[in-house]
């Protein structure tokens, strides 16, 4: 008999078999010889018994004997899922696959240790139930919800196979089903290493790192909107980070914003994830994102509603203005941080809110940051009300629009961006509505740089009749910011002479501003030699070189962060090691 791990293990013949007051299966046909039975592996086995050639007895004979295929299968199974007493387990495994699954029961898979977490026992939906107390239910948990480990082992399954599909194979479904109904969600410590700390992330953040297309098959299964890692961070926040890294890596821009992005935002948000609910330690979702240089992707939170000045989570009273004015001091994450707070300003965040000690996040900046914030907000404020004046009393009717020569992405975006802004949205920010607007038209081969009667582009088109957040959107999935035009002018351009005309000039200030972070360049010179900024006053002029310096060196430090910090997406979420988190933003206004 080969060597068995199980010291006190009983041989089978002298063995009690719980099994004794329970009928057998309906028999069809003599037992097969013990000898076949010995060779079959545990499926083989199972499917035997349920198709009536042998006895439940001398199935569970059969499992529990370490010289059959089944009974080695079982044992390897139970050594890894409870190294402490892997012959209960066995003896408990063996037992309820040798009963009839109609006489399974939740207190049976209690008593046996299938529930994680035991209160899922009391909450399961009957399809989940049934699943679990099934065959294949068991042995998908022996395989990938047993052991604390042997989660990740299930996408490792599926990668090695082939591509995570859109949706989950059925197998794969019922794997995250059954993970998700026996509480194996819940796990946030198991070990990659030895290092402390080291662990892998619970399965949901797992899932939006390697298969992020399961995320909502996942979600839909009950799987907590809000699960933290073993270092505090919430899902939302990792989720999108781990979207913006694959981005990333396909060559797209840190600072810009992309429709799966907001997808996934909004996917995330729709089944309960709190957007700006903060980590353990204290910080928001946005502020960990735009510190670990996915500011694109805290901007995402912010557009789906993360609110900017709230104190939720904060003992003193710290907004994520606060925080990320308290985190322009720290040289690493200066930048990023103020670029944030930038972007704040038009989603309603406060630099002038107090905190419990009565500190303004404005007070907290050096005095040539707060100065910027100050323009800024004046032009934010005052673009915006231009924009609403003339969305509320529009220009006439142009000849393109009165003859439906109109090119098709100006008529579109600014019927849709009249649509959400009659509803209440505010004209200067994107939508998510829109970028799937422009992603639709895009897939129909819709030109998007199509030039109006006047040779001006749409995004200028857009802007001027009040709607930018519309124009920035086309800007962020199809920019043509320096593509020259009529005598060698750019968008740049057209928006510099704009900001000359009275009443074109706050929010054609506003756009031009909006448009360096699409690449917009205003130092090019057309065909005469003139470049936009020339056209510009003084003052203007010098605001925009500060801007262009400033998103340079935002792009150039986001970047620097995120290489920094490429890992494997199976070992770690890209914010549990290193974390900026509240505890390391060192400043008194910033901590909790």
């Amino acid at each position: 008999m080969p060597f068995s791990p199980f010291p006190s293990m009983t041989p089978p013949s002298t063995m009690t078999s719980p099994l004794n007051d329970v009928p057998p299966h309906n028999v069809a046909s003599p037992d097969i010889a013990t000898t076949s039975l010995r060779n079959l592996t545990l499926d083989d086995l199972l499917r035997t018994l349920r198709e009536g050639q042998c006895s439940s007895q001398v199935a569970w004979e059969t499992l529990m004997s370490l010289t059959s295929a089944a009974g080695r299968e079982l044992r390897d199974s139970c050594l890894i899922a409870r190294p402490t007493d892997p012959q209960g387990l066995a003896f408990s495994m063996a037992t309820l696959f040798c009963k009839p699954e109609r006489r399974r029961t939740l207190a049976d898979l209690d008593s046996a240790g299938i529930f994680v977490d035991r209160s899922r026992s009391a909450r399961l939906a009957p399809k989940d139930a049934a699943l679990l107390m099934s065959d294949d239910g068991l042995r998908l948990w022996l395989r990938y919800a047993a052991a604390p480990s042997a989660y990740p082992t299930l996408f490792v399954d599926t990668i090695m196979a082939h591509a995570p599909g859109t949706e989950p194979a059925p197998t794969v479904e019922r794997a995250l089903r059954v993970l998700v109904a026996c509480g194996r969600d819940t796990t946030t410590d198991v070990p990659i290493s030895e290092l402390p700390g080291d662990v892998y992330p619970p399965l949901s953040h797992l899932c939006s790192h390697v298969a992020v297309q399961w995320l909502p098959s996942l979600l839909n299964f009950g799987v907590n909107p809000n699960q933290l890692t073993a270092g505090g961070v919430p899902l939302v926040a990792t989720a999108l980070a781990a979207e913006a890294e694959r981005l990333h890596s396909q060559g797209h821009d840190l600072l810009i914003a992309q429709d799966s992005l907001y997808r996934l935002g909004k996917t995330l948000y729709s089944h309960g994830a709190g957007l700006a609910t903060p980590s353990r330690k204290g910080s928001p979702p946005a502020m960990l994102l735009a510190l670990n240089g996915y500011c694109a992707a805290a901007e995402v939170l912010l557009g789906l509603g993360a609110a900017c000045n709230t104190s939720e989570g904060n003992q003193s009273g710290n907004t994520l203005m606060h925080q990320l004015a308290a985190a322009t001091r720290q040289k690493t994450y200066s930048f990023t941080a103020f670029f944030l707070l930038s972007i704040a300003l038009r989603y309603g965040g406060d630099p002038d809110q107090k905190n419990h000690a009565g500190v303004s996040a404005i007070s907290l900046l050096p005095d040539s940051l707060s100065h910027y914030v100050r323009i800024s907000q004046k032009m934010i404020s005052q673009a915006r009300e231009r924009a609403l004046h003339v969305i509320a009393n529009p220009r006439p009717k142009s000849a393109e629009e009165s003859d439906g020569t109109l090119p098709t992405v100006s008529a579109s975006l600014m019927s849709l961006a009249k649509r959400l802004c009659d509803g209440g949205h505010d004209p200067l920010r994107p939508h998510e509505a829109l970028f799937q607007q422009v992603e639709s038209l895009k897939q129909q081969g819709v030109d998007m740089t199509q030039l109006h009667r006047d040779g001006s582009p749409p995004v200028l088109w857009l802007t001027l009749r009040g709607y930018c957040g519309a124009a920035e959107v086309l800007l962020a999935l199809a920019p043509d910011c320096n593509v020259p035009r009529f005598e060698g002018n750019t968008l740049m351009h057209f928006l510099a002479v704009a900001t000359r005309r009275p009443g074109d000039a706050i929010y054609a200030d506003y756009m031009l501003n909006t448009a360096l972070r699409y690449g917009g360049d205003p130092t090019i010179c057309n065909h005469a030699g003139h470049s936009a900024i020339a056209s510009l006053s003084a003052e203007r002029a010098r605001f925009i070189r500060a801007g262009m310096a400033f998103i340079a060196q935002t792009r150039k430090s986001a970047t620097l962060t995120v290489n920094a910090r490429h890992t494997s997406y199976a070992r770690a979420t890209p914010m549990t090691q290193a974390s900026p988190d509240a505890s390391l933003v060192r400043h008194s206004v910033a901590t909790s």
